[in-house]
């Protein structure tokens, strides 16, 4: 099996320490034929990217792209700042990127008290203290995922339950039906193998993400391909698996990639 796409990097542009060459050098090192430059959404304070930093970005990509042979995308993994799911990737900006990935971060710059509560707070604190309290928080993330993902052209969900915590088999259906991968994160391996079968059972298809926050963990797959084992998880269903994601972001702008 072989890795074509990691999707889900980072760099200097938010959190990562290396810049777009360095991770597109190792992309072409592991036999990547392309990667997605990823970098945190606006509205993380400490690590999101800034607006006038985009120009530079999709320079440094097109640079890249240039040196190394490996296609360099232009992506973003936005947050959800409300409690309708809504990223903080408008719709103005769009021009401006080629893939559209999309998590739930604790504490960013939240639009409404009641994801401040239940995203920022409750639902870090479900393990600890759970009951009602914990379940409302489950309802209300399942809720926001649902209503982001069937309103707004997200490629990729991140991380899905990394800290923030739902209905998993709800919000992996909601994405199989709008055409959203749910991402197999190998640097977050959080949910249980019983939550993996759950979600792979509504059909639903992925992509392998390194989410690397240095340039030597692009490509890592390692961890994913031990949970397919483990889990039960088709080849066939990973996009970036010996072949390409279909995004639908490039669709609803009508473009191809």
């Amino acid at each position: 099996m072989k890795l074509l796409g990691d999707y889900h990097t980072h760099t200097v542009y938010s959190h990562g320490t290396g810049r777009v060459m360095d991770n597109a050098l190792v992309a072409k090192e592991k036999g990547l034929e392309e990667i997605g430059i990823s970098d945190h959404g606006f509205s993380h304070p400490l690590y999101g990217i800034k607006k006038s930093c985009l120009d530079f970005l999709r320079l440094e990509c097109k640079e890249a792209q240039e040196k190394t042979g490996v296609r360099v995308l232009v992506g973003i993994e936005s947050n959800f700042v409300n409690k309708s799911g809504r990223c903080d990737l408008s719709e103005d900006l769009y021009d401006k990127f080629d893939i559209f990935l999309a998590g739930a971060h604790v504490f960013v710059g939240y639009k409404d008290m009641s994801t401040w509560w239940n995203v920022g707070v409750a639902s870090p604190l479900v393990t600890a203290f759970g009951g009602k309290r914990g379940e409302r928080a489950r309802s209300f993330i399942t809720n926001m995922y649902i209503t982001a993902i069937s309103s707004q052209p997200i490629d990729v969900l991140t991380h899905l339950d990394y800290r923030v915590f739902s209905n998993v088999k709800e919000v992996a259906d909601c994405c199989r039906q709008f055409g959203t991968y749910v991402e197999i994160n190998t640097k977050k391996t959080h949910m249980t193998d019983e939550q993996w079968r759950e979600v792979y059972s509504t059909g639903v298809n992925f992509v392998i993400g390194s989410d690397a926050h240095s340039p030597n963990r692009v490509a890592d797959i390692a961890p994913a391909l031990e949970l397919m084992e483990r889990v039960g998880i088709s080849p066939d269903r990973v996009h970036n698996l010996n072949g390409k994601p279909s995004f639908r972001f490039a669709k609803y702008k009508g473009t191809s990639l």
